[in-house]
């Protein structure tokens, strides 16, 4: 098979040791089932909830992240039959370097929701587990047509214009080059940000208000700091508009195998009327059940539920 690179990566049978370098590396892994087999984990899934459910009593080695550094040695002991990086500088050379040891790196670059299912089709030939992939393949086709339904006759004029948040900085947001744009697009919203360049751009006060943007969406975290923003007198006007909350923990704002699932929780909470003839939370637990075997998987039903 051919990875993300456009390099051909070759297993002589199926991997049954896998180590994940980054998040939604670990996140379609999981998806497809392979818990079992995820000896290495790398991001910050290993301390989330939804992943430790996931992993139950399993305790894949954390073998760094993107941002600390990947600890190639720990990766090597760990004799995995497949290692998942970034389609990264530090991506390809690692992966360079594990190729030259003998060991398979896949190197995959989950950047669109098109991507996205390439990254689950690249995972799940090398792991045998191609059924499971079309199961998820074909859930997200369904929350599409969800989508493409409650948005038909949506004149473009009629679109709202939004504001992504980051969950840390009101003054943060989402550009065109970023994942949370795509999600955005999809969801039937009109990003005001997305000709700014960057990665979470930084706008000023001006900018945005001149945007008069009619919805935020925000990342959620236990920061207070953009609630203290708005709370300021010059953003009087943005604290009183709608706003969409993605839930904590739920990776909808990432390339991640349920973001189809965030685009119908944006696109619904956006446009309540066009929406309103579906539950909301039945169909993404659908989602969730299919994907991960359990609807209280969703961030909308809690996972407590699940113990």
């Amino acid at each position: 098979m051919v990875d993300q690179r456009g390099l051909e990566v070759v297993l002589s049978k199926p991997a049954g040791r896998i180590v994940t370098t980054f998040t939604p590396a670990s996140l379609f892994t999981l998806s497809l089932g392979l818990a079992d087999q995820l000896v290495g984990i790398g991001g910050s899934t290993k301390y989330s909830p939804f992943i430790n459910q996931l992993l139950g009593h399993r305790e894949p080695l954390v073998i760094g992240s993107r941002s600390a550094g990947i600890n190639l040695e720990t990766i090597v002991a760990l004799k995995p039959d497949l290692v998942l990086f970034f389609g990264k500088k530090d991506g390809y050379r690692l992966a360079e370097r594990l190729s030259s040891l003998g060991i398979a790196s896949l190197v995959i670059q989950p950047e669109t929701f098109a991507d996205a299912q390439v990254v689950l089709e690249l995972i799940a030939k090398a792991t045998g587990t191609q059924d499971k992939a079309a199961k998820i393949a074909a859930e997200n086709q369904r929350l599409a047509n969800i989508i493409n339904s409650g948005l038909a006759g949506l004149p473009k004029t009629q679109r709202l214009r939004a504001y992504y948040a980051n969950s840390s900085d009101l003054y943060r947001t989402a550009s065109e080059q970023m994942f949370q744009h795509q999600l955005m697009l999809i969801a039937g919203v009109d990003n005001v940000a997305k000709g700014v360049p960057g990665f979470y751009p930084k706008v000023n006060v001006e900018q945005l208000l001149l945007w008069q943007p009619q919805l935020l969406i925000r990342e959620s975290n236990d920061s207070t700091k953009v609630d203290e923003q708005l709370a300021k007198s010059l953003m009087t006007s943005l604290e009183k508009l709608p706003q969409i909350m993605i839930p904590k923990g739920s990776f909808w704002d990432m390339p991640s195998p349920m973001a189809m699932a965030g685009a119908l929780y944006i696109a619904a909470n956006a446009y309540p009327e066009r929406f309103k003839h579906i539950n909301l939370d039945n169909e993404i637990a659908r989602y969730y059940r299919v994907a991960f075997g359990h609807a209280c998987l969703s961030p909308l039903r809690g996972i407590a539920q699940c113990q």
